[in-house]
């Protein structure tokens, strides 16, 4: 009976845990409950009859038994209790006998009873079949299913374990781990697998549901945005839950601040520097960077680099420090841990390295337009942090040298100044390459060096150089034949022109077009001189540069090139640009004037240029004479060396190929010298030199016959040979400058006495003059001596183109005699033809003042020609040799700083009269006018002794002339007594012009390079040659010459600044 009914509250127990899931709660008390059922069940129907069996608990009374028969008997009635309670009396010693007896009776009629089937069997059946199919039942389900009673079981059992009843899904928590750190975010993720796949779920947090996110099916997920405290939470659809879960709570490490400091190379010049909580930055290269954290529940700190590696912290206390140094731009990664986290990335920076740059060098180069050997260099070097070199290297023969330059060591974008002369390298010939090199001051890359274009400087040998020598001289002659040609062509046509303007049938446009034909030609002509000059220049000193010419030469070339700067006289200009104006206003009458006066100035031009033409030819034929001469000294001066090499080192074959060199030099000295008296037959008065063909011959001869001994390595012979050679060269150059100074010497005393010569006719001619015009002024239109007196005028036109043709006889060989004594002949000339007309037309006042322009003209002839005769005579008494101390005539000439200081008493002066006339003070007035007027007229004639004299450039010049035109219109106010404050400021206007006017010399001397001194200072400091070409400049140049230090980005842009503001 105890199995089954065990069995049967145990099997539904089970079945109600293993469907219905219950809580824990009901779990525990069916497990309680059923323990105590189970104790209670097994005390009492096994416990309880087990004590009684054993006599440990009283078992069932007799009369209890026998009441219990008695309900099964009903027959029996009361006699079972008789027989108790008659055993009763007998124990209480009644009679005995009788209670026996009455006990026998009883007993007697109780045998007919089967005690035994009081026991009712069938009732056990009953109870066994209950058994039994209990049994079967349980034995069922076990087999059908037998975690019904294992699982219920065990749930019962574990009441304590939540136990989720099982769905047709299941919940699988996709997290690997349930811990958070405090204040991060956590995402929980369930994935829902079975046949039946909830569509939405629930997460119950603390008892409240929250619906979760469903990314794709059967993935939910809910996120926490911030996790504080543990959280329970279980998963359910309302219908199933799963398991309970816990996210625990760890502590979170974390960074509060932290200090960086940066330590740059010291060669960088730059600051340490320290940053808070800054961790992105720019860093030159090779710079040490130390970092310190503080933080918050951490126990270990380190860097993960780009590049995988990983630098560790140093923890001092709460401070973990790091140090390192970078060469490379990178990203770094501070990750942080304790003992519950894993490392964790806390914040993420980069250093960006700077590397440091290659310096940069930009050269500006610009050879010497005067020395074609030298050149001036502008450079521009710059870098991060500063230099430690600057070089200029050269290399000759792959020998490479190098000059140190000076520059400032911690400035990072400098300029510097450089100049260099090839020809003091002393090469012959060939190529030099030569460059720029800057090193930077990066000790970190051991230094990084730069190099500028490599640049090539080609020294001409002497054959190129006389090949070009030859070539370019032709050229010019050439062209100055092409410039006689045109002014002939002009010549031609103004005659042509004053015909044609007789001819009425000819129209004004018809006259127009031929005037612009004129003008046409005029401005080739111009433009065709300006050639001729700048190509006489580049010769000149392409010659001086590679040849080196001798100060003789040299003047002789100065003086030339002066000559053909004065070809076109400012007279010519003025009177071209008047006849310029006939093509936009044609004036027949006008024409006829102009036209007469541009004949004869185009006749003196053609004279001029056959004068240049010659002189050049002259000069050329010296140049080369000398040339040779020098040529063959030198090679008399090597011949010397050779043997006394040839004794001392008995370097024979050396000597013999040095000997074959010099056999070809004298050839070509032969030539040269050939050539040099080719040209001179073209001159109208060739020189008398000889051609030293039998010297030339007799030292071929000499150096063979040394070859010959140095063969046969004959010491003595040999270098007695070559000595015998060097003193037959020494004597031929000897021979041939004695030639050349004698035939200079002998012009000199020819042209003295032509000199004296033309003086004297000059004296004569204006002597002449003076009476004709004294006569003339006493005399009437019917007077019978005029007719004498037009004879006599027209007898003084007649020497004067004796003097003029003289002179330009004596200017074709004499340098000295320059375009101003042409203009001086040219307005004599022009007086005299105008005074032989006005005189035949009874135009006496005109004519008389003809004639005293031909006096003044030709006492300034005589002037000039008087100085340089003196000049010529004074250097045939010092003995020089050609005409080395000439100097031009009109010498102490009126300078600009005469000029200012009397603008400056002429302002004075007017300023007091303006004063004085409002004052009233008349008389005194007066008085200043006469004064300045003297001031006036003394200050134009100044002014114009200095244009005249060809001293000053066209740019001066013109300031000049503006300067006169002022002065004249001041003049005439003051005679006028019209001075007002306009007369002030046109005053000041020409302090003004008088400044730019020295400017502008002052620009021309340094341009031109001819004043020694400042030459010297020009070449040495080069900084002057820029400056003068840079001036625009000044603002940009002093912006990068600042020493402000920029970080890397505004460095960046300052110098994009820079190069927007060159272009």
């Amino acid at each position: 009976m105890t199995v089954l009914i065990f069995l049967t509250v145990y099997t539904f127990l089970s079945l109600i845990e293993y469907f219905g899931y219950l809580s824990g709660d009901k779990r525990k008390v069916i497990f309680f409950g059923f323990v105590i059922f189970g104790v209670l069940l097994v005390i009492q129907f096994i416990g309880v009859p087990m004590l009684k069996l054993f006599h440990i608990l009283k078992p069932i009374d007799i009369k209890s038994s026998s009441t219990l028969i008695q309900k099964h008997f009903s027959d029996i009635k009361d006699k079972l209790i008789n027989i108790i309670e008659l055993a009763d009396i007998y124990e209480e010693q009644y009679s005995n006998e009788i209670v026996l007896a009455s006990i026998d009776q009883k007993i007697k009629e109780l045998k007919i009873f089967d005690f035994k089937e009081a026991i009712q069997f069938k009732n056990l059946r009953l109870v066994l079949l209950y058994l039994i199919i209990s049994l079967v039942t349980v034995l069922s389900i076990f087999i059908i299913n037998k975690s019904v009673f294992a699982e219920s079981t065990h749930r019962i059992i574990h009441y304590n374990t939540q136990f989720i009843k099982p769905a047709p899904f299941s919940f699988q928590l996709v997290n690997s781990s349930l811990q958070a750190k405090k204040g991060d975010a956590f995402k929980i993720m369930v994935n829902c697998k079975g046949d039946e796949i909830p569509k939405i779920v629930y997460i119950n947090i603390e008892g409240n549901n929250y619906l979760m996110k469903n990314t794709v099916e059967g993935n939910f997920e809910f996120e926490i945005v911030s996790v504080i405290n543990t959280i329970n939470f279980y998963f359910t659809d309302l219908k199933f839950n799963s398991e309970k879960f816990v996210l625990d709570l760890l502590p979170k490490p974390a960074i509060s601040g932290f200090e960086l400091k940066i330590f740059p190379p010291f060669y960088t010049g730059l600051q340490n520097q320290s940053l808070e909580n800054i961790g992105d930055i720019q860093i030159p290269n090779g710079t040490k960077i130390e970092w310190n954290f503080n933080g918050i529940d951490i126990d270990s700190l380190f860097f993960l680099l780009s590049d995988s590696t990983i630098i560790n912290s140093v923890k001092n206390q709460k401070v973990f420090t790091i140090e390192s140094k970078f060469v490379a731009t990178t990203d770094y990664n501070v990750f942080i841990q304790n003992k519950m986290t894993e490392p964790e990335l806390a914040l993420s920076y980069s250093i960006e390295v700077i590397p440091d740059l290659f310096p940069e060098i930009e050269i500006v180069q610009m050879k010497d337009s005067f020395q074609l050997t030298r050149f001036f260099f502008k450079g521009i070097i710059g870098d991060d942090y500063g230099f430690s070199d600057l070089n200029f290297h050269y290399n000759i023969n792959n020998s490479d040298s190098l000059v140190s330059i000076p520059f400032i060591k911690s400035l990072a974008d400098q300029e510097f100044y450089f100049s260099f002369d090839f020809s003091q390298l002393n090469q012959a010939s060939g190529v030099i390459s030569y460059y720029f090199s800057v090193t930077d001051n990066d000790v970190i890359n051991n230094y990084k060096t730069t190099t500028s274009d490599n640049f090539i400087f080609e020294i001409p040998s002497n054959e190129q150089i006389s090949a070009t020598e030859k070539e370019r001289f032709q050229n010019i002659e050439k062209l100055i034949e092409q410039s006689r040609e045109m002014a002939k062509d002009i010549n031609s046509d103004l005659k042509n022109l004053r015909l044609k303007n007789m001819d009425t049938n000819v129209s004004e446009w018809e006259k127009s077009q031929m005037v612009n034909d004129v003008i046409s030609k005029q401005n080739k002509l111009e433009q065709l001189y300006d050639k001729i000059k700048q190509d006489n220049e580049n010769l000149n000193n392409y010659l001086n540069s590679f040849k080196g010419q001798n100060q003789d030469m040299f003047e002789k070339q100065q003086e030339i090139e002066s000559l053909l700067e004065e070809v076109f006289t400012d007279e010519l200009k003025k009177l071209m640009e008047e006849f310029n104006k006939l093509a936009e206003e044609f004036d027949s009458k006008k024409l006829n004037q102009l036209s007469e006066q541009m004949d004869l100035t185009f006749e003196d031009l053609q004279k001029q240029l056959d004068k240049n033409l010659e002189l050049l030819r002259k000069m050329k034929v010296e140049q080369k004479l000398q040339d040779v001469i020098d040529g063959i000294n030198k090679m008399a001066d090597e011949e010397e060396q050779l043997a006394q090499d040839v004794v001392e080192k008995k370097n024979f074959q050396e000597t013999t190929d040095k000997v074959s060199e010099h056999q070809e030099e004298l050839k070509q000295l032969n030539k040269n010298l050939d050539d040099a008296l080719e040209l001179n037959d073209e001159l109208n008065k060739p020189m008398n030199f000889d051609d030293f063909d039998n010297e030339f011959k007799e030292i071929e001869n000499s150096l063979e016959e040394s070859k010959t001994e140095l063969d046969k390595n004959n010491t003595k012979k040999s270098g007695k040979g070559i000595n015998n050679t060097s003193e037959q060269l020494k004597n031929m150059a000897f021979s041939m400058q004695q030639m050349l100074q004698s035939n200079t010497m002998q012009q000199n005393m020819e042209n003295i006495e032509n000199l004296k010569q033309l003086l004297s006719n000059l004296i004569i001619l204006s002597f002449s003059q003076e009476e004709i015009l004294t006569e003339l002024g006493g005399i009437n239109t019917n007077d019978p001596g005029l007719v004498q007196l037009n004879k006599r005028q027209k007898s003084i036109v007649n020497q004067s183109k004796v003097v003029k043709d003289s002179l330009y006889a004596l200017a074709m060989r004499t340098p000295q005699i320059t375009s101003m004594v042409n203009n001086e002949l040219l307005s004599m000339e022009l007086s005299l033809s105008k005074s032989v007309e006005q005189m035949e037309e009874a135009l006496f006042p005109n004519a008389r003042a003809s004639q005293q322009f031909v006096i003044t003209a030709a006492n300034n002839l005589a002037l000039m020609l008087n100085e340089a005769l003196e000049n010529l005579e004074k250097q045939m008494a010092d003995g020089m040799s050609g005409d080395q101390q000439c100097e031009k005539p009109g010498g102490g000439k009126p300078g600009m700083d005469m000029l200012k200081k009397a603008s400056d008493n002429i302002k004075q002066q007017l300023q007091q009269m303006i004063d004085q006339m409002k004052s009233g003070q008349g008389q005194q007035m007066n008085n200043q006018l006469g004064q300045s007027l003297i001031q006036h007229e003394m200050m134009q004639q100044m002014l114009r002794e200095l244009m005249n004299s060809g001293g000053v450039g066209s740019s001066a010049k013109k300031q000049l002339q503006q300067i006169d035109e002022m002065l004249e219109q001041n003049r005439k106010e003051i005679m006028n007594k019209t001075i007002n404050a306009q007369t002030i400021v046109r005053q000041n206007l020409i302090n003004t012009r008088l400044l730019e006017a020295e400017k502008a010399e002052i620009e021309r001397d340094f341009e031109n390079k001819r004043d020694s001194k400042s030459a010297e200072e020009f070449y040495s400091n080069p900084v002057k040659f820029f400056e003068y070409k840079e001036r625009d400049n000044y603002s940009i140049e002093y912006l990068n010459k600042n020493t402000h230090k920029l970080n890397n980005f505004y460095n960046i842009k300052y110098k994009q600044y820079l190069n927007n503001m060159e272009k």
